[in-house]
This record gives structure tokens, C-alpha cells and sequence, in this order.
């Protein structure tokens, strides 16, 4: 992998770390009263999984093949051993509802959304530390 891509890489892991810290830092059970703050996690969250679906597809060009879709990347990374399946699994779910969150499919049920960040938002920070080891070998 060329020293540009490894920039933007370290860039973009950069991204989905502070996301994440903000997210567990601001997650509390008043996050359903507070329209504000709920919508600002949303957006960190959403900005999480962009910056982690940016990393799957840097990584894939880096490795010689064209970057695709956000899910053919996941499994990319999957299938080269870069991802284990499970953690593959789980950023498949982030971006699942990283889309409802965007495009409030069938609208937005917020107990169920807050509870899936609660659940996946560990999972964007091992993917980050998965990938940034990744990079060491």
C-alpha cells in the first residue's frame, strides 16, 4: 500500500475514533428526551461509518482492486483476513443503520436506533484498532 493511501487511512481512522469518543462520551438514557442530543449522536454515528466504509475502500484500491460498494468491501476485507467475519458482520450492521439513520426508512424508531449504537459503536472503534494492526505487519 502506497504512503498516500496510508495517510488518508490513518486520516480516516483518525475520524471514526473521535466519533466514537464523542458517542460514548455523550450516551446516556437521556438521550431519548434530548431531540438535540440524540440527533448530534446520530450524525457522529453516521460520520463514523462513513469515515470506516472510506477506510474498507482505501484499503481495497490499496491492495490492487477497485473499491465497490460498501458491503463488497467489507467482504473484501473479509475474505483477504483483514476482518475477521464477525467484525465484518457488525460493520455490515453499522452501515444498515447508518442508511436508516440518513434516510429514515419507515422512520425512525429511536429506542431501537440508540440501542444499536449502544451495541455497534464499540465494534467501529475494534474495527479501527483491527485495521490500524492490519497496517503494522
Amino acid at each position: 500500500m502506497n504512503e498516500n493511501i496510508k495517510e488518508r487511512v490513518m486520516e480516516k481512522i483518525e475520524t471514526v475514533i473521535e466519533r466514537v469518543e464523542f458517542i460514548e462520551e455523550h450516551l446516556s438514557r437521556g438521550i431519548l428526551e434530548d431531540r438535540l442530543l440524540r440527533k448530534a449522536i446520530y450524525k457522529e454515528f453516521q460520520e463514523a461509518v462513513e469515515a470506516a466504509s472510506d477506510v474498507c475502500a482505501m484499503v481495497r484500491r490499496g491492495l490492487n482492486s477497485s473499491a465497490k460498494d460498501d458491503y463488497s468491501n467489507i467482504d473484501f476485507l473479509v475474505e483477504r483476513d483483514i476482518l475477521e467475519g464477525g467484525k465484518g458482520e457488525k460493520l455490515r450492521e453499522a452501515n444498515g443503520l447508518r442508511n436508516r439513520l440518513i434516510h429514515e426508512y419507515d422512520g425512525i424508531n429511536d429506542k431501537i436506533a440508540c440501542y444499536g449504537i449502544k451495541e455497534l459503536v464499540g465494534e467501529l472503534r475494534e474495527f479501527s484498532l483491527g485495521v490500524l494492526e492490519w497496517m503494522r505487519k
